[in-house]
């Protein structure tokens, strides 16, 4: 009876993930000649709701690993200053750890701004001329650490030789980067992380990243390359894919993609693969 329009949420909010709907409903009178109607306009949000609930984790995720590299670096000043003068090694120890947490921030601050690019469709690459072995090698020194401190054995398998090609030299680590830590994390203790590297004639370059994790059931594969959204499987209920997406949307700003082979409790293998120079040309 009211002359206002009314807007109506209705569905199970709280259990979104498993098979709950949000409808929303609004309700407006409309009178003409004397005769009053009501129309009801129906839209299905739960997509949206569902997007909304993940950004939200994903934000809190990326605070919540903030805290781990600000809290390790302030510690390792402490010591650092403790030990001036005293013990070298020591002071040698804390700021290579200082270095490494503070790189660790970047990544993951770079990895929010990015997804903010991503939703606001101005993510693009900048190519220059760059030496990939320098990528492999901050790869492993990064690593090295996690690995060990969760007794995961770290393998690299890397060519001889490694070319020079065109290419994003931050954006391609930062996608190696995100596949890398995915594979440390969710890998148990006393598994294995490997890397390899190989080059065609081209310079296109294929980067494998094999672990002996947890796996990912086949049905779930390409969702976890979706951003704000997180796979249905228990275990890795908390995983955003804003990270695998970003990783991808890297790997086909540069003409190519991120494939990905898994298998329950067996592990899985990301597959980055980006074209040589002229391949890159063409697709652009």
């Amino acid at each position: 009876e009211g002359s206002g329009r009314r807007v109506v949420e209705l569905g199970d909010v709280e259990n979104l993930e498993a098979n709950g709907s949000v409808l929303k409903a609004s309700v407006a009178r409309v009178e003409e000649e004397g005769v009053v109607r009501a129309i009801v306009f129906i839209e299905d949000i739960t997509q949206q709701r569902l997007s909304n609930q993940s950004q939200n984790a994903f934000i809190a995720q990326a605070t919540h690993e903030l805290r781990t590299p600000l809290t390790t670096i302030r510690l390792y000043c402490e010591e650092a200053i403790e030990a001036e003068g005293a013990d070298e090694q020591v002071r040698e120890k804390a700021l290579n750890v200082i270095s490494s947490e503070t790189r660790r921030l970047e990544r993951i601050v770079g990895d929010m701004l990015c997804v903010s690019e991503i939703e606001a469709g101005s993510l693009n690459i900048r190519r220059e001329s760059m030496r990939t072995e320098q990528l492999f090698t901050e790869l492993e020194e990064d690593y090295q650490a996690q690995a060990k401190d969760k007794s995961i054995t770290l393998d690299f398998d890397l060519p001889p030789k490694f070319p020079t090609i065109q290419a994003d030299r931050d954006r391609l680590g930062q996608a190696l980067h995100n596949l890398m830590g995915n594979a440390i994390k969710y890998t148990p203790s006393g598994g294995t992380v490997s890397v390899t590297a190989s080059f065609d004639e081209h310079d296109a370059m294929s980067v494998s990243i094999p672990d002996t994790g947890i796996g990912i059931d086949e049905s779930q594969q390409e969702r976890i390359f979706e951003r704000f959204t997180r796979a249905d499987d228990r275990r890795i209920s908390q995983v955003t894919g804003s990270g695998l997406a970003l990783a991808r949307q890297i790997a086909r700003l540069h003409g190519g993609d991120i494939t990905l082979e898994s298998e329950i409790d067996q592990g899985s293998t990301f597959t980055l693969f980006v074209p040589g120079t002229t391949e890159s040309k063409q697709a652009a």
